[in-house]
């Protein structure tokens, strides 16, 4: 009965750690670039090797760990020139006060100076570094190969990067990423295109959110009556035998 009752609250622990990240999602859906999160359950066995003392005492399931799926999201257009969007896969390269940062949301901005610039205040890096536009300039164009033109002149390119291994970058919050030594970045160099006037919606699908939720909370509400269950009938034993 123990391990029932151990099993019945690990379960629960890591439904009340899903529905966190439901609702991060569904917090998200309206973030420009924002790539969904997914759960990846782990279930152990009484006595089995390279599990934690706790997790040996025991069966049942838990959180193992949050993923991040990187499909693109619709591309809407908004008509902005300083609106883009990445076809294919690839990231922004942006410089942070923390350092370099990667992301899929194209939703830029001119800062006082003129600098291109995300509503964070991060600078879209290029070849040049950070994109300046001259107050003088007559129009400004982002063209489908990243290079930057300004009245017809090309004056850079976008940094635009891809990872071998996604699964190496960090969130730090919102639609923007950090890479670690795992993440094994390379150009995307003619593999992917610019969309001046668009911009990547959240690849989350609410409905989908919505029936996940659903099916967690039934879940955890299972685990709860059967723990529950178990409970009272201890109490009961421990009266027959006091």
């Amino acid at each position: 009965m123990i391990s029932g009752l151990y099993t019945g609250a690990t379960n629960m622990m890591g439904q009340g750690e899903y529905q966190a990240v439901i609702a991060r999602n569904l917090a998200n859906v309206n973030t420009v670039g924002y790539k969904k999160n997914i759960a990846v359950f782990e279930s152990f066995v009484a006595g089995a090797k390279n599990q934690t003392k706790e997790a040996s005492e025991g069966t049942g399931s838990t959180l193992g760990k949050v993923a991040t799926d990187f499909s693109p999201g619709v591309m809407q257009f908004t008509g902005n020139e300083l609106d883009l969007a990445i076809k294919g896969d690839g990231f922004f390269e942006v410089q942070t006060k923390a350092g370099i940062a990667y992301t899929r949301s194209g939703q830029f901005m001119l800062s006082r100076d003129r600098t291109v610039v995300t509503p964070e205040g991060w600078p879209l890096m290029s070849s040049g570094g950070p994109i300046q536009i001259p107050a003088k300039a007559q129009s400004f164009t982002f063209k489908t190969d990243g290079s930057v033109s300004v009245d017809g002149k090309t004056i850079s390119k976008l940094n635009i990067v891809n990872f071998l291994n996604p699964d190496g970058l960090k969130s730090i919050g919102g639609s923007a990423y950090i890479a670690s030594d795992k993440a094994n970045p390379t150009t995307a160099d003619g593999t992917v295109e610019i969309a001046q006037g668009y911009l990547e919606k959240s690849n989350v699908n609410v409905i989908d959110e919505m029936v996940n939720m659903i099916a967690n909370m039934r879940s955890f509400q299972s685990g709860n009556k059967s723990t529950d269950s178990i409970n009272d009938s201890l109490k009961k034993l421990i009266g027959l035998v006091s």
